[in-house]
């Protein structure tokens, strides 16, 4: 709709943006344009790694002025579609399209990507079948390397969590985030000095919590509501790894067809070939870990044999004396399908120092909604 209603609120814009993540730019958005943050809504999360397209809104209520047609910084820019009566999110994803140029390969390296591709593509579709693992960019919550806020939470150790959250650094944190996290490790218990050293962001509040004698608890539920969230979804989406990678080590020693598989920070990442994937296999949905989960009796041992390692039972999936974030339930397809499917012949890459011998190929496929790129190339050897 290209004109303002009161049943149509929400002005939709398309959102490119560069080397960016999704969550940083809708700050940056709010910040250019002088309105509040939770104004801004995204669907689906992109790739900070890449040139991407993808649909925001705004509610209309946000300006004091006109509405405009566009606005752009150095990384992002909008482009404004119209009108709807809803905020966007991922429900309205049909699925993503990819064109990525793979670089740096030798004729060992495109070989092997080939006849990696050769043993995934189903035969009757022409699809390239893999697991639908969580990709990296899931656990950006565990970045530092010193474990899940979902596992502290669940254990009602509030201030675990908070610490995990907002005060560890991890190497990758950059700008305003990373001036937060060193700041509250290296003040953490005195919240005065701490808040006087943190940047203005949205994941202050909680240190303003602390400083005004407020508990951990009070302080993570100050964090901003998807904070909260990918907290949750990182450990659930973890749990959720370990169930599908267990069950496709199991397929590769039934069927005795050798899987591939890729080293990985949170795990490793096993991929059974296309003839290994019974039509049932291919349908399976795999629920993700909450109270209310119930798994085909395939995955009964399976289930049992990490929640044991994890110290954890389906009930324990709670956060005590907290309502929101939950460990919501659903489930999620155990293979995805990456629909059409090309791989350039190699060409010469002209960002390699090595001349002609180095090579680059470019694949072009499509992927439905929560499928990563990322864990696609994984399978392919990249």
């Amino acid at each position: 709709m290209s004109e303002r209603l009161p049943s149509h609120p929400f002005a939709a814009f398309t959102l490119e943006k560069i080397s960016l993540a999704t969550h940083d730019a809708l700050t940056f958005i709010a910040n250019v344009l002088e309105i509040p943050r939770t104004a801004l809504s995204a669907a689906g999360l992109k790739d900070r790694h890449a040139i991407t397209k993808q649909v925001i809104t705004i509610d209309s209520a946000a300006f004091r002025g006109r509405i405009p047609h566009e606005a752009h910084d150095q990384a992002w820019r909008l482009t404004r579609l119209g009108f709807t009566n809803r905020a966007a999110d991922a429900t309205i994803i049909a699925g993503n399209a990819f064109s990525i140029v793979v670089r740096n390969l030798n004729k060992r390296h495109t070989d092997e990507l080939v006849r990696r591709a050769e043993t995934l593509v189903d035969s009757g579709s022409g699809d390239l079948l893999f697991v639908n693992y969580f990709g990296d960019q899931r656990f950006g919550s565990a970045r530092h390397g010193e474990g899940f806020v979902g596992r502290a939470l669940i254990d009602g150790d509030f201030e675990k969590a908070v610490k995990l959250a907002i005060g560890t650094p991890a190497r990758k944190d950059s700008g305003p985030l990373r001036t937060l996290t060193r700041a509250l490790a290296t003040h953490w218990g005195d919240w005065p000095t701490a808040l006087a050293a943190c940047p203005r962001l949205p994941e202050r509040g909680a240190v303003e919590t602390l400083a005004r004698g407020g508990d951990f608890k009070e302080a993570f539920t100050a964090l901003p509501k998807f904070t909260q969230d990918i907290c949750v979804e990182a450990y659930q989406s973890f749990l959720w790894n370990a169930i599908a990678r267990e069950l496709s080590h199991a397929l590769a020693e039934t069927t005795a067809q050798r899987a591939f598989e890729a080293e990985d920070l949170f795990g490793p990442l096993i991929f059974p070939r296309a003839t290994a994937l019974t039509p049932a296999f291919r349908e399976l949905g795999i629920s993700m870990p909450s109270p209310r989960s119930e798994m085909p009796e395939c995955l009964s041992e399976i289930v049992a044999g990490i929640f044991e390692d994890e110290g954890i039972s389906f009930d324990m999936l709670r956060i005590p004396g907290v309502q929101r974030p939950y460990f919501g339930g659903g489930d999620r397809p155990f293979i995805a399908r990456a629909r059409g499917w090309t791989i350039s012949e190699p060409f010469a890459d002209e960002f390699a120092g090595g001349g002609s011998a180095v090579h680059a190929c470019k694949l072009s496929f499509e992927l439905p909604r929560g499928a990563y790129a990322t864990v696609l190339l994984r399978a392919l050897g990249q």
